[in-house]
């Protein structure tokens, strides 16, 4: 067991904390442009980075609308659950509409996406983590920028209309209409020219630490001493509760069979760690441009981000030791 606390923490987790340690340390010893960082991924490596693992994926069709479609039920269901438990707990409309982002919009880009190619890296005859982490990605923004900009809108302006306008600004979804017409156009025989060949996979290879570097530059920004009764509810819902909840819906729909969302064991074990990872920083983003309680969704992203290096090398070792998955 120590062997295997050892092996999560140096090989997979050490990583990861370095590069956002780097990040923080350079916002602030040289003051970087987070907002700058933050148009880097979203407007260069993020879709070339769809692009390069959806051109290449080996996922089937049926696999990736699964992916895809466990991630949407997942954080819809968990929607509910937070809604029933404002109600229960008489919580006001600002405060549950930041609780509720920063539960059911996880990091899948900055911190899901360095995890899920750690810990199920690329090789030959093996899983390939970061193809399936890309589907799950797309799932959460798709879902960030029209459910969540609506519950950012609750108490204020904007709604679902806005939210899609902004999804249609961004270059993710035509990143991923070119991955999947690249991938038809290999599986065709062709072969894709050099010059985009080799310009998407070197891109794609800077997100990684660029996400984490941003990511720390994010979280040095304006760390506080958080509000603890909605933190603290927000912590146990997304560190704790998300990945259990989406191990119960992927066994129940591998249990009724059901097709083509039968993703156990595998990519099962992926997707339950990668809900286990800390709050999106867009649900700040959103919070900030319609406008609500900003200052608990900026401890909610500091802190679930913080706490997760406990908590995530607890699942990963769960998940390396439990029969289920194997």
């Amino acid at each position: 067991m120590l062997q295997l606390v050892a092996d999560v923490l140096l090989t997979i987790l050490a990583p990861i904390l370095l590069m956002v340690l780097i990040g923080a340390v350079m916002r602030w010893k040289l003051r970087i442009d987070v907002a700058t960082l933050g148009k880097l991924n979203i407007y260069l490596f993020v879709p070339v980075y769809v692009f390069e693992y959806v051109s290449t994926s080996q996922l089937k069709w049926e696999e990736m609308v699964g992916i895809f479609g466990i991630t949407v039920l997942q954080i819809c269901t968990l929607g509910l659950i937070i809604w029933g438990i404002g109600r229960a707990l008489k919580i006001s409309r600002n405060t549950l509409a930041a609780i509720a982002l920063a539960v059911m919009f996880y990091n899948s880009g900055n911190y899901g996406l360095p995890l899920a190619q750690l810990a199920y890296p690329a090789r030959s005859g093996e899983h390939n983590g970061a193809a399936v982490q890309a589907f799950v990605m797309m799932a959460v923004n798709l879902l960030t920028f029209t459910i969540g900009m609506a519950i950012a809108a609750t108490a204020h302006h904007g709604g679902v209309g806005k939210g899609l306008a902004m999804l249609l600004r961004l270059p993710i979804l035509p990143g991923l209409a070119a991955g999947i017409l690249a991938q038809w156009w290999l599986k065709t025989g062709h072969h894709l020219p050099i010059a985009i060949s080799k310009t998407s996979h070197y891109l794609s290879d800077g997100l990684v630490p660029i996400a984490l570097i941003t990511l720390g530059a994010q979280l040095a920004t304006n760390p506080r001493w958080p509000r603890w009764k909605p933190v603290g509810l927000v912590l146990i819902l997304r560190l704790i509760f998300g990945p259990l909840q989406m191990a119960g819906l992927l066994f129940l729909l591998h249990k009724t069979g059901y097709q083509p969302i039968d993703l156990w064991p595998w990519p099962a074990e992926l997707l339950v760690l990668t809900a286990s990872v800390p709050t999106a920083v867009n649900t700040l983003l959103l919070t900030l441009e319609i406008g609500g309680d900003a200052e608990l969704a900026a401890d909610c992203v500091f802190w679930t981000t913080v706490c997760s290096c406990v908590t995530i090398t607890g699942w990963l070792i769960v998940l390396r030791t439990v029969p289920w998955f194997h």
